[in-house]
């Protein structure tokens, strides 16, 4: 990694600018294998209370293996392994949690808990044999042991707050009876379920038309500033990242080239593949007089950075 390029120094990038807060979450030197291939080298990077992190490049920079080795998720492949480096994470009690040498008990305690995430595609995060709000009432019995009862009325809670209309009905319903971005909103429901200090958000948005995705993002928005949580938001849509962001760690093959505020990386940025990231957004007028889009290159030189 070219160390010169990055904005913030390498163990951990500067804290929220709504103040000084510990962070939450403190990630250094993050190293994950499949086997013998390197698919994160040595990622530094904190989050705060109510802050917006977002992680950002194209397919296959290892965004998404980041995201799952914080869960230690990347485990339940049989050749995936985190290698090498610490994540700190602080609970609401004060416990300082490593993750990456906490015992699966442990973990299970903290998964959907402490941390939750949210997935790319909701299809694949809900059973389509149960109803949205069992699925819903299980994380509350699990993780905050409520009776059945108890639970029932958490998840007409949960629903409002997520903004899901008729939540008495809507929790009746199965998965496919449901809308794209309803599905979302109860993935975003589940996640929130017990309140979590961190909530990964893996391209939530991905799937949805604009629409519905600006109104995802106003919805996390509101959310992280009434639990206070910090976000880890992954995508490769550098739009979504200006809506939603407060910094921005930049990967690519790997590694981490960039990070810094999200006004640091959208004026100034200063590695020339986070350049072309920002190019590649459409502007406004930008085809005016042309036939069809220019094709999207890096140069071999910048390739070789």
């Amino acid at each position: 990694m070219n160390t010169a390029t990055l904005t913030a120094d390498s163990a951990g990038a500067p804290a929220a600018a709504g103040g000084d807060e510990s962070p939450i979450l403190s990630v250094k030197d993050l190293a994950v294998k499949f086997q013998e291939n390197v698919a994160v080298n040595d990622i530094s990077f904190d989050v705060s209370p109510g802050e917006v992190l977002a992680i950002v490049g194209e397919s296959g920079s290892g965004k998404s293996v980041t995201s799952l080795a914080i869960m230690r998720l990347v485990e339940l492949s049989s050749s995936g392994k985190v290698t090498h480096g610490q994540m700190k994470f602080t609970r609401a009690n004060r416990d300082i949690v490593d993750l990456r040498t906490a015992s699966e008990a442990k973990m299970r305690t903290i998964r959907g808990n402490d941390i939750s995430m949210i997935f790319q595609e909701p299809l694949t995060s809900l059973n389509p044999v149960y109803s949205v709000g069992n699925q819903l009432a299980e994380v509350l019995r699990v993780h905050k042991s409520m009776s059945r009862r108890e639970a029932r009325k958490g998840v007409i809670e949960i629903m409002e707050r997520v903004r899901i209309p008729e939540p008495e009905r809507r929790a009746r319903q199965y998965p496919h009876q449901m809308s794209g971005g309803m599905r979302q909103r109860v993935v975003i429901a589940m996640a929130l379920a017990c309140q979590p200090r961190i909530l990964i958000a893996d391209e939530p948005t991905t799937a949805l038309d604009v629409t519905i995705q600006a109104q995802i993002l106003a919805l996390l928005r509101e959310l992280k500033n009434d639990l206070d949580a910090g976000i880890i938001f992954i995508t490769h849509d550098m739009g979504v990242v200006a809506e939603i962001a407060d910094r921005v760690l930049v990967m690519r093959q790997s590694h981490a080239i960039e990070t810094g505020s999200v006004e640091e990386i959208f004026h100034r940025p200063q590695h020339p593949y986070t350049k072309k990231l920002l190019s590649a957004v459409p502007k406004l007028g930008s085809m005016n007089g042309t036939d069809s889009p220019a094709l999207f290159r890096l140069d071999k030189e910048e390739v070789a950075r």
